[in-house]
């Protein structure tokens, strides 16, 4: 599976077999260039504009957004490559005050090839013990570190001892050209300097195969 970085919180998936997802596109108005291209299904968080923009995602996606107050399944066929994929979203909030501020939020996870992806979206709190029992143990966890309106460095932290994942690619953290737009409020190194393993790739996409999964929790640094 390859997993490229489109900036903020998205991100843009393909299976073994060619399939491909995009994780929350975001609007013009947040100063990454997000690239032209297609997928065959979005997902999306939730409903704020740096995390829906469906409109900037090439061909015919289907759209997966969650439905319900409870946890949901998707089952999304893809006919050109003969796949089946299934997404799982767990209700959670954009704050720690039960969305009262910002609304829901909702943590979308799925198996690829037996390899466990977790999108935590804007999540605005610590899972509670019944989340994380729902959740189970992410392989892969896609966790914002920024702030403000999203986990923190410290909040951060602490739901990777939760989920205990194998990587972790850091989102939603500040950046230039987000200063103003209260999105978030602290730089990426804030969060860095508490992990024992990171590992800078240089690049925009990374390969993750089951069989080489690191055995400690590593970080994973992406360029968009």
């Amino acid at each position: 599976m390859i997993i490229r970085y489109l900036g903020h919180s998205s991100f843009y998936l393909t299976s073994p077999k060619g399939a491909a997802v995009v994780i929350d596109p975001y609007s013009e108005y947040v100063p990454f260039s997000f690239p032209n291209l297609e997928a065959d299904v979005v997902l999306v968080s939730h409903e704020h504009r740096d995390h829906n923009a469906i409109r900037r995602v090439q061909g015919t996606p289907v759209v997966v957004k969650r439905t319900a107050d409870f946890p949901v399944e998707h089952e999304v066929p893809i006919k050109r490559t003969g796949e089946t994929l299934k997404f799982m979203g767990l209700p959670t909030f954009h704050d720690n005050f039960g969305g009262r501020r910002r609304g829901p939020n909702t943590v979308w996870h799925f198996f690829w090839d037996g390899v466990h992806f977790v999108h935590l979206g804007d999540l605005g709190h610590l899972l509670t013990d019944q989340q994380v029992q729902q959740l189970g143990k992410a392989d892969v966890l896609f966790l914002p570190v920024g702030g403000k309106s999203t986990l923190g460095p410290a909040e951060a932290g602490l739901v990777i001892n939760q989920l205990n994942p194998n990587l972790v690619f850091p989102m939603h953290f500040q950046t230039p050209g987000l200063e103003d737009l209260a999105l978030c409020d602290t730089p990426l190194e804030a969060f860095l300097s508490r992990m024992a393993r990171v590992e800078d790739q240089a690049t925009s996409a990374y390969e993750v195969d089951q069989a080489r999964l690191p055995m400690q929790t590593t970080i994973i640094l992406l360029r968009a």
